[in-house]
């Protein structure tokens, strides 16, 4: 008979790994299944950064010399001008991926976890309707892994999520084109000009550069569903930097830009990380994201395993303590970042030079606790300014219309979001909702990703 484990999870990412490693902290016995060899995981990504506070706030050790790259102090968000930029004190660690990894899988191993590298998930193993197991396939062929439950951290196309029969608590619609970025990444050496510290980050061209291994900067972008159009638009981006350099080392991948599924969860299935689309609205990075996930995840997990109970009604808590808090926070802001974004440069360059629309304390909190934070009675002085930009023609009242609407639905998809309902009964009224205000935030966001299509593709 197959053996039985409390937990498979589907993907030894970053956010499998991590769930993973808390539920057996706990006791509980879990397989982690990764269809590529486990030394590979991360060597596409190179460096990548976590605020210093994660750390604590998940419970990970920090990184020595080796995996640690570089400590970083400060985050400046920059006009498109690169005439202004506004500096937030914000503690980063820049750190080599494939070594995080290695030490969080180490973590991981030692608390008892199993993993099973160049093993594909092929299947549910279904009983009586319920999930109990999955099909995995490898070189020998296909098996068997009996669970009480099954964790989606595959990665962008959720390979469980897209499997398993959709219901009303379940959707299993892969990503479109328009609802993903393609992020094109250089390193460069060899570097002359001006080199601002910490991490540089640009708005308009969702561009930015941080240091990279050793001397090394990366210099990377974010475009909509188009490798050619990223590489282009990287091209642009990289002449309006102060600096030049020789590339040492290039890489590209995908990262989603869409809502979550509406429900994590149902009937012995938790999906979590960029299976379930956890990335940061404004940057596009997920790993601290999906920790948040995964932490309330592990918890729920452990309670309805210990009471042997892995329904949908036990495994709802998870729903409802992610969107009411960050859940809430990224809908906001997946609704409202593109029409921001899609305004034109001069346009961006102006609200630089209006007092109050950019500053310290909102680029703190942006970053750091993903609020988009202003200070009211710096915005009322500010409203002169904004009209006479409006009778120049520095702001056009058009993109003004767009993003007070835009500003409206997000902000009612947040309130929305904080009322997500305590139980699964009350959750189609819910969900209907939701639908309909993302509809609206959807086709701000196709149409300004089109129009980018169209300029760098």
């Amino acid at each position: 008979m197959a053996d039985l484990y409390d937990a498979v999870v589907v993907g030894a990412g970053t956010s499998g790994t991590y769930l993973a490693w808390r539920l057996a902290e706990k006791g509980f016995r879990c397989l982690v299944l990764e269809k590529e060899k486990l030394e590979s995981l991360g060597r596409s990504i190179g460096p990548f950064h976590m605020e210093e506070a994660a750390f604590e706030k998940f419970g990970i050790p920090k990184p020595e010399m080796g995996e640690l790259l570089h400590r970083l102090e400060t985050i400046t968000m920059w006009s498109p001008d690169g005439n202004r930029g506004v500096t937030a004190r914000l503690a980063t660690l820049d750190m080599d991926k494939p070594a995080f990894m290695e030490r969080l899988r180490g973590y991981a191993l030692a608390s008892g976890v199993d993993f099973r590298e160049e093993t594909e998930f092929a299947g549910l193993v279904w009983e009586r309707g319920l999930p109990a197991g999955v099909k995995a396939r490898t070189a020998d062929g296909e098996e068997e892994m009996r669970c009480r439950l099954v964790v989606d951290a595959s990665g962008m196309g959720g390979a469980v999520r897209t499997r398993v029969p959709a219901t009303p608590w379940w959707e299993n619609d892969p990503p479109d084109d328009l609802d993903t970025l393609v992020v094109y990444m250089e390193s460069w050496k060899n570097l002359e000009g001006y080199l601002n510290p910490g991490i540089n980050s640009y708005l308009h061209f969702q561009g930015w550069y941080a240091p990279s291994y050793g001397e090394e900067m990366i210099v990377g972008v974010g475009m909509p569903s188009s490798p050619e159009g990223a590489r282009r638009r990287h091209r642009a981006f990289a002449s309006t930097l102060p600096f030049r350099g020789e590339a040492a080392w290039r890489t590209e991948g995908r990262v989603p830009y869409r809502r979550p599924p509406l429900s994590l969860v149902d009937n012995g299935l938790m999906v979590v990380g960029d299976a379930a689309f956890m990335n940061k609205p404004f940057s596009g990075e997920g790993v601290t994201s999906a920790f948040a996930a995964c932490r309330i995840a592990a918890e729920v997990a452990a309670d309805a395993l210990t009471r042997d109970d892995l329904t949908r009604d036990a495994l709802w808590p998870y729903n409802v303590r992610y969107f009411r808090d960050q859940g809430a926070k990224f809908a906001y802001l997946t609704a409202f970042m593109p029409a921001l974004a899609s305004l034109s440069p001069p346009e961006v360059d102006f609200l630089y030079s209006v007092p109050g629309v950019f500053s310290e304390e909102g680029t703190r909190a942006l970053n750091l606790e993903y609020e988009m934070r202003s200070d009211p009675e710096k915005m009322r002085k500010a409203l002169p300014t904004l009209v006479k930009g409006i009778a120049s023609g520095e702001l056009r009242p058009a993109s003004l219309a767009r993003m007070a609407y835009m500003g409206k639905t997000a902000a009612e998809l947040r309130r929305l979001y904080e009322a997500f309902p305590e139980h699964p009964s009350f959750f189609g009224a819910w969900a209907k909702r939701a639908r309909r205000l993302w509809r609206k935030a959807d086709s701000v966001r196709h149409a300004y990703f089109r129009t980018l299509l169209r300029k760098w593709s």
